[in-house]
């Protein structure tokens, strides 16, 4: 595959099949890069249900992501994944509408997103996502920094919470 013009409408079938993108998902914007010294061709796509990183042989769904941003040509990505958080950077050198697209994924993906006091000055951000791939609402609960996640106090008043806002919520 070549790089594909900025603006070229559809993501060709041979990339569609690279990054294993079943036929239920739909492509919704997609770009593309030049990899390292070997000058192959990585591209990056943004499904209903998921981004693709080719370079990675990763798919993410969008209620893992919990932050994006841009800084051409640099996607950065913040994935959250069993209570841990790790920070995937892309480069996409032909991005068209995938910035935007990723942004508005992300952000049609949160459901509610509310900051708890915990007692003593210590706080959370909890946050309902619509699942990508299930009929599902999951939840996060993010600690202020410097906070011990495994304190278990702190658990104990981050649960109580969360069950306050549920009920609250109706979630």
């Amino acid at each position: 595959m070549g790089i594909f013009a900025k603006g070229q409408g559809r993501l060709p079938r041979e990339a569609i099949a690279a990054l294993g993108i079943p036929s239920g998902e739909k492509v919704v914007a997609w770009g593309s890069s030049k990899g390292g010294a070997s000058g192959e061709i990585a591209v990056s796509a943004a499904t209903d249900r998921a981004l693709y990183l080719q370079s990675r042989g990763e798919r993410l769904p969008w209620d893992r992501i919990s932050k994006a941003s841009w800084e051409e040509p640099i996607l950065e990505l913040v994935v959250a994944e069993a209570g841990v958080s790790r920070i995937v950077r892309e480069r996409i050198d032909q991005s068209a509408d995938l910035p935007a697209a990723v942004h508005d994924r992300v952000t049609a993906s949160v459901v509610v997103s509310e900051r708890v006091d915990l007692g003593g000055g210590a706080g959370a951000l909890m946050v309902a996502r619509r699942a990508s791939d299930v009929d599902d609402i999951r939840w996060t609960v993010v600690f202020d920094p410097g906070l011990d996640p495994n304190d278990p106090a702190l658990r104990a008043a981050a649960d109580e919470a969360l069950s306050r806002l549920r009920s609250a919520l109706g979630i």
